[in-house]
C-alpha cells in the first residue's frame, strides 16, 4: 500500500471503538476519540471521515485488527460504504506493542498505533469474498463446529453406556448410527429394553436398519444376554439413564442441523465451479472441496503455490542466528485451521489403499514412502500436505480438472515445452 492518503486506526470492541486518524505524512491529524458500534455511532464516524476527505482529498485507509465477530460487523459496514480496509493479523498488530519503553497498554494507544502500522509494514488491502464465497465459509465453519459438537456429545454418551450398559458399544460399534440413536431414543436403560416386547424391538431395529429378519434377530438376542449382565453388573441409576436420553436427544438434534447444513452446502457449490475443480483431485470428495475453496476464498488472491502454503500455516518455521540454523523447526501454523484441518485429512485419504488394494493417488502415495525413509510419519504426512497445496493451486489458477502423471511423466513434458522455446 502506498502512503498518500490519510489513515485510520482503529481498536474495535464489543460495544463501542476508537479512532485515531492520521495525515498521509504520519502526524496524527486528530487525536483518539471513541465511538458506538450502533448505526447512530458509525455514522458520525462517516461524517467525520468525510471531513479528512475535504481536507486532503482522498478518503482515508482504515486499518481495524482482526478481532473476530466483532471486527467482521465493521469491516462488512465500511467496505459496503466503498472505503478501503486493512485487516490486520493479531501477530503484525503485537509487533509494535513494545516499541516504547514504557509497558503501556490503553485503547487510545492500540488505535494509533494501528494506524501507523501502513507506514511501517507493506500491507495489502482487504478483499471481499464475494457473497457465494461468504456464505459457504459461514456455512463450512458451523458444519465443523457442529461436527465437533457431536463427537463431544458421543463421548459422553459412549462414557454412560459403558457404566450403565457394559456390552452396547459392542452390540453397536457405531454409537451415533441411526439404528443405536433410536434404539436408545426408546430404551435408554436395560430395564427399558428387557419391558419392551420382542415384535416392537424387532420392528425398529429393521426399520432403521434396513436389513433382514435374520440381521435384527441376532441384534435383539445379543441385546438381551448383554441387558440381563448390565442389570447385574452395571450402575443403576436413574441419573445416568436421564443423561443417556439427554445425549440421545442432542445428538439427534445435532444431526438433523449438520444435514441441513450439508444441504445448503451442496446447493451452494453448484453456482461455484471452484469445488467442482477440487473434487476432481483425488482425496478431496463432497465434504473437503467446499471447505477449501472457501476457506482459500479465490486463487487470485495469491501469487504463487508458496503464499497459498504460508496462508494454510504448513509451511516450516525458520530458526538461524549468528552460526547456528535450526534443524528441528516445527510449521508455523499461523494460517487458517479450518484449512490446515481440512487439508490434513485429505493428505491421509490421499495415501491410503482402497478397500479393493488400490491407491487413492498414488503418486502421493509414493511421495509419501520415499519421505517416510528420512523423516517420521508426521513430517512426512506435513510435506504430502504441502505437495498437496502446490496440486490445488495449480488446478485452481489453470481453471482445469485435475490430471494423474507420475513425476517422469511431468518431466517429459517440461523438457518437451522447453525444447518448443527453443
Amino acid at each position: 500500500m502506498e502512503n498518500n492518503c490519510p489513515v485510520v486506526g482503529i481498536d474495535v470492541a464489543k460495544e463501542t471503538s476508537w479512532y485515531c486518524i492520521l495525515s498521509p505524512s504520519g502526524s496524527v491529524y486528530r487525536k483518539p476519540f471513541e465511538a458506538s458500534n450502533c448505526g447512530k455511532g458509525l455514522s458520525s464516524v462517516l461524517a467525520v471521515l468525510k471531513k479528512v476527505e475535504e481536507t486532503f482529498g482522498s478518503w482515508p485507509t482504515l486499518v481495524i485488527e482482526s478481532t473476530g465477530h466483532y471486527s467482521s460487523r465493521l469491516v462488512h459496514f465500511f467496505t459496503r460504504n466503498d472505503l478501503q480496509v486493512i485487516l490486520i493479523n493479531p501477530i503484525q498488530s503485537h509487533s509494535i506493542k513494545n516499541s516504547g519503553i514504557r509497558k503501556t497498554k490503553t485503547d487510545k494507544l492500540d488505535c494509533e498505533e494501528l494506524a501507523r502500522l501502513p507506514f511501517i509494514l507493506d500491507l495489502r488491502l482487504y478483499e471481499p469474498k464475494t457473497p457465494e464465497m461468504a456464505n459457504l465459509q459461514t456455512l463450512c465453519r458451523t458444519l465443523h463446529h457442529c461436527s465437533e459438537q457431536k463427537v463431544a456429545t458421543l463421548n459422553q454418551l459412549v462414557a454412560a453406556l459403558d457404566q450403565v450398559w457394559f456390552g452396547f458399544t459392542k452390540i453397536f460399534p457405531n454409537v451415533s448410527s441411526k439404528t443405536s440413536i433410536e434404539f436408545l431414543t426408546h430404551y435408554p436403560s436395560p430395564a427399558a429394553f428387557l419391558s419392551a416386547s420382542h415384535e416392537m424391538v424387532i420392528s425398529l431395529i429393521m426399520a432403521n436398519s434396513k436389513r433382514g429378519q435374520a440381521y435384527a434377530e441376532k441384534k435383539y438376542a445379543l441385546l438381551k444376554q448383554s441387558a440381563h449382565e448390565a442389570q447385574i453388573i452395571g450402575i443403576q441409576s436413574e441419573a445416568l439413564f436421564t443423561c443417556i436420553s439427554v445425549f440421545v436427544s442432542s445428538m439427534k438434534h445435532t444431526i438433523e442441523q449438520m444435514n441441513r447444513l450439508n444441504q445448503e452446502i451442496e446447493a451452494l457449490s453448484t453456482h461455484i465451479p471452484d469445488i467442482a475443480l477440487l473434487k476432481s483431485i483425488p482425496g478431496l470428495g463432497e465434504n473437503l472441496a467446499p471447505l477449501i475453496a472457501a476457506e482459500i476464498g479465490g486463487i487470485h488472491r495469491f501469487k504463487r503455490a508458496k503464499q497459498l502454503v504460508a496462508y494454510c500455516g504448513v509451511d516450516p518455521s525458520v530458526r538461524q542466528s549468528g552460526n547456528f540454523t535450526g534443524t528441528h523447526n516445527k510449521v508455523t501454523k499461523r494460517g487458517s485451521p479450518y484449512l490446515r484441518r481440512a487439508l490434513y485429512i485429505a493428505a491421509t485419504v490421499a495415501i491410503r489403499k482402497a478397500a479393493n488394494g488400490s491407491l487413492v493417488n498414488p503418486v502421493l502415495y509414493d511421495y509419501y514412502q520415499e519421505k517416510t525413509k528420512s523423516k517420521a510419519k508426521k513430517q512426512a504426512l506435513g510435506a504430502v500436505m504441502n505437495k498437496l497445496l502446490h496440486i490445488i493451486f495449480s488446478v485452481l489458477k489453470k481453471q482445469k480438472p485435475f490430471v494423474l502423471i507420475t513425476p517422469e511423466e511431468q518431466r517429459a513434458r517440461f523438457n518437451k515445452r522447453l525444447a518448443f522455446v527453443a
